[in-house]
């Protein structure tokens, strides 16, 4: 399917189902990502005590995007929806341009242990597709089958089956073109970036290192980041090793790739610090350089926090889309309050200055909650929230 011939031309999240044996309080478990107006968020916050499953709605999201671009999933990679415990039903808004018009979808990607006669957790009537104001309704996704292997199930029509197979298109041209890398073609489609709370930036275990294509790398419909990494492959020190070499030797006549990546940290991680930016790289150690006054030192040198934020920012401006899902898993870890509300504004800027971003975040942290205040209006904001709760037979 030809990217001329089907356009994303906008794609949110308004409503995720969660049903089976879980930590959530109700069976099943709806959660609405719409504001007060009805208008699907750009930003959204979880907030609920440890163990409550806040962790476990972003990794289902997010594996849900990547299971829909791979051709033979094996696994959803969430524990609850591999053992058969959990089934969930994900509906977006996807706005798109499809041979020759401009259509207003609901899709519903469905995983886990569904039955034959595919019962689904939330349908969409007419009344629901106009309130949402779309035209209609699609579905697509996986169930569990004996043995624990995937069974496509949906793709009902033509235009689900040509969304379903152009991302698994441009997944699998990124994995064989893997020099090239992120192509402009492929920066129209979108892509959910997940990150754990762990987002350390260790020192690389070994000092030999090569220009090499990092593990994440080209068009994904997931990316998914591993916490504490210290493989030279997985590095940040790799990835930004890559980007300038790409801008001085692969592809010269698209320069910027590095500077732009780098300029995305140092504006939204040391614009309050103007002594202190990522400088650059070492040619002799293949590092990358933070200035600090007139010092400079390795990333891996940096304080918690500022790990935390440059392993955020530097991952999202490296990998985002024109459509891109951002899942953090409590962004407040390792970081002070002060710091804690510079992050609240950042993460609020970036659906600010790029409509089309969406960032979800899960949080107990009830400074988080207050600096988040979805209900207080703001310019380009569509805030919403969902407070997870003990049921009542737990209270």
């Amino acid at each position: 399917m030809s990217l001329q011939t089907l356009r994303i031309l906008e794609f949110r999240p308004v409503w995720l189902t969660v049903d089976g044996n879980g930590p959530f309080p109700e069976r099943p478990y709806g959660i609405d990502f719409t504001d007060a107006s009805g208008a699907p968020c750009n930003a959204f916050l979880f907030m609920s005590d440890n163990g409550m499953g806040k962790t476990t709605l972003l990794q289902i999201m997010a594996n849900m995007m990547r299971v829909w671009g791979e051709r033979e999933p094996k696994y959803w990679g969430v524990e609850g929806l591999d053992s058969g415990e959990l089934r969930a039903q994900w509906d977006l808004r996807i706005r798109v341009y499809w041979r020759g018009e401009e259509k207003v979808i609901i899709l519903s990607l469905l995983a886990g242990n569904f039955s034959d006669d595919l019962a689904l957790l939330k349908p969409w009537g007419t009344a629901e597709l106009a309130q949402a104001q779309a035209d209609s309704w699609h579905v697509a996704g996986y169930r569990r089958r004996a043995r624990g292997f995937l069974t496509e199930i949906g793709r009902s029509d033509e235009l689900c089956a040509d969304l379903t197979d152009t991302f698994r298109e441009w997944n699998q041209e990124e994995a064989e073109n893997s020099a090239g890398g992120f192509s402009g073609t492929a920066f129209d489609l979108p892509t959910a970036l997940y990150f754990s709370a762990y987002r350390d930036i260790p020192a690389v275990a070994s000092h030999e290192r090569a220009i090499g294509r990092p593990e994440h790398w080209g068009y994904r419909t997931a990316h998914l980041f591993d916490p504490h990494s210290n493989r030279w492959r997985d590095s940040l020190d790799n990835l930004l090793v890559w980007l300038k070499w790409l801008d001085q030797n692969l592809l010269p006549d698209q320069p910027g790739r590095f500077d732009r990546a780098r300029d995305f940290v140092n504006r939204h991680v040391f614009d309050e610090t103007p002594d202190k930016f990522l400088e650059g790289i070492s040619v002799e150690t293949l590092a990358a350089i933070v200035r600090n006054g007139d010092a400079r030192h390795r990333l891996d040198r940096l304080s918690s926090g500022e790990k935390n934020l440059v392993h955020l920012f530097l991952r999202i401006g490296a990998h985002m889309t024109r459509h891109t899902l951002i899942f953090i898993d409590e962004p407040e870890v390792h970081l002070h309050p002060r710091w804690q509300y510079r992050l609240i504004r950042q993460l609020k800027a970036l659906p600010k200055n790029d409509p089309g971003i969406t960032v979800i975040a899960a949080t107990h942290s009830v400074d988080m909650l207050k600096a988040f205040a979805f209900e207080i209006p703001e310019d380009g904001l569509h805030k919403g929230g969902d407070i997870i709760q003990k049921s009542k037979e737990e209270a």
